[in-house]
């Protein structure tokens, strides 16, 4: 068994300039035996969060092996058709956690582990936490093997490394020594109106010339029409062995040589993972990164902030802007240039009767609807207009706020349900904007978490699943089961998938639903299979049941 003791105080000194020099100071293993191609890096811009670790180019081969990065324990196991799908977590002694997702299959001893656990308690989908006794392993074991399961595109390793007691995420490109002499570039920068701080406004965008990677703008002075504005950029990173694009890491700003803003794109909490929508916004399909604060945050990426990243000119004369943008390498590329402003407006009132404030809970209770906004869901206060209830036949619209509105963390909405049907109350879901969030219903009550303003409505799901074997090519019959092995489509109409079985002479049996393609696979053993039974049930309790010979 291996032995885990608390990091020394050796290690502990050492650790930030661990960071800082930007080598494996943890002697961590590459986890594939191939050149580390990166086609997605720490903190890139993705749907709702940032991206947490780095995706590892297989070139679009599955099977390849995955190895321990050191000595550990596998501490948690997840099994799933969405997410990370099939992904190992492995505890190491100095402190932190590696991950590895989107696996098509795990190594022998943990796949047996696994599958024991699936067949006794007939989960497919499942998620495992162990002791350090249960799977030992050793640093370059294989673990596991590439695939493509969950949200995935393709086949790819994704990998994170985490610190054991808070869980957050560290940029592994701080940990490893990865061959990387090329310069950020810019592509375009942009100014925001900053006039009113808790409505900054996209300005104006400038495209940025790369010329023997010096970087400059077609004007040597731009002239703002206000004097209070804040930069944002858009550009990219690569690596020695990629021509992918990949995110940029750091940002720096410097007014007439003093730093301003700085950003470093590390340390993010899955807490702060929709944060993203506010530190970037994507305009005429550009995406990019702003290099100022919202009224509220709480999120580490900030290292200097003078008023807030905010620019703010006290007269019409010249002033000198740096953008200096670095990755984990050190690679530096610097955009100077110079603005002035033709007016000395200042801040402009703020004419907006804001109620909702980001630092404060928020509770608006109505007759037909209850919300509770906790402090940080938000990032900026915000105007909750007066709802208006349409009433319609199902139910009513519940039109709450703005649904363009950026929201960090979840708030809590319930919708009164006048005379609900009886004995369909547990089909209730609620949507927001036409999606559907789920919710529980409580004595004449739906309550359920939002990400979301606008239109707020429920509606019953009374519909089962849909269950679809594949087409026969012969004429004589409608749909073919194989002897040893079965796929399936199945789908839901409202409510989302909650839990598929395949039973075979009454035998349970492990199978596995890929949700990209809405198609369950199972491999069975039995030497003799007569009869087939399927189960799918939805997220509501509606369940389909499928009978075949074999």
């Amino acid at each position: 068994m291996i032995n885990f003791r608390i990091p020394s105080l050796f290690f502990l000194l050492t650790l930030p300039l661990c960071y800082y020099s930007q080598y494996n100071g943890f002697g961590f293993l590459y986890p594939l035996d191939r050149s580390s191609v990166i086609t997605g890096n720490y903190g890139e811009i993705r749907p709702n969060h940032f991206h947490a670790g780095l995706d590892f180019s297989t070139d679009a081969v599955a099977n390849l092996p995955i190895k321990s990065v050191s000595e550990g324990y596998v501490s948690r196991i997840k099994i799933s058709s969405v997410g990370y799908g099939k992904v190992i977590y492995i505890t190491h002694p100095n402190g932190y956690v590696s991950v590895y997702a989107h696996q098509k299959r795990y190594a022998s001893k943990i796949d047996d582990y696994v599958k024991q656990k699936q067949l006794s308690s007939k989960k497919n989908e499942l998620e495992l936490f162990l002791t350090p006794d249960e799977l030992p392993i050793q640093k370059g074991e294989v673990i596991g093997y590439t695939g493509n399961s969950g949200n995935s595109s393709g086949p790819h390793l994704h990998f994170e490394i985490r610190e054991e007691k808070s869980e957050i995420p560290i940029n592994p490109l701080l940990v490893y020594d990865i061959e990387d002499h090329i310069k950020p570039e810019l592509t375009h920068i942009a100014f925001y109106n900053t006039s009113d701080t808790n409505h900054m406004t996209h300005q104006l965008t400038v495209p940025v010339k790369n010329i023997n990677h010096q970087l400059s703008l077609p004007k040597y002075t731009q002239v703002l029409s206000e004097n209070t504005f804040a930069i944002g950029f858009s550009g990219f990173d690569r690596a020695d062995a990629t021509i992918n694009k990949n995110n940029i890491y750091e940002a720096k700003i410097l007014l007439d040589n003093q730093l301003i803003y700085h950003h470093q794109l590390n340390n993010i909490s899955f807490d702060n993972g929709r944060y993203v929508n506010v530190f970037s916004e994507k305009e005429n399909g550009i995406i990019f990164q702003k290099c100022f604060s919202p009224s509220c945050y709480n999120i580490s990426i900030y290292k200097t902030l003078v008023n807030g990243g905010k620019i703010i000119l006290n007269d019409t004369l010249t002033h000198k802007i740096s953008l200096q943008i670095n990755d984990e390498k050190g690679n530096k590329n610097v955009l100077t240039f110079f603005v002035k402003t033709k007016n000395l407006k200042g801040y402009h009132a703020n004419t907006i009767n804001n109620n909702v404030f980001c630092n404060k809970d928020f509770r608006l209770k109505e007759d037909n609807f209850d919300l509770f906004i906790p402090q940080g869901s938000l990032a900026n206060p915000v105007y909750i207009h007066k709802c208006v209830y349409i009433k319609a036949p199902a139910g009513g619209d519940v039109e709450l706020g703005d649904e363009n509105t950026k929201v960090i963390k979840a708030f809590k909405m319930g919708l009164k349900i006048a005379n609900p049907l009886k004995n369909k109350e547990s089909r209730l879901v609620m949507t927001v904007n036409g999606d559907v969030i789920g919710g529980q219903y409580n004595d004449g009550w739906l309550y359920a978490d939002s990400k979301s303003f606008g239109s707020f409505n429920y509606k019953y799901d009374t519909v089962a699943p849909t269950i679809t074997l594949p087409s026969s090519k012969k004429k004589s019959s409608k749909n073919v089961v194989p002897k040893n092995s079965i796929h399936f489509k199945i789908a839901d109409n409202l409510s989302g998938i909650g839990e598929y079985h395949v039973y075979v002479n009454e035998v349970w049996q492990i199978a596995e639903y890929d949700a990209k393609s809405n198609t369950v696979t199972c491999d069975f053993k039995e030497t003799t299979p007569k009869k087939l039974r399927i189960e799918v049930i939805d997220k509501v309790g509606n369940k389909t049941i499928l009978n075949r010979e074999l």
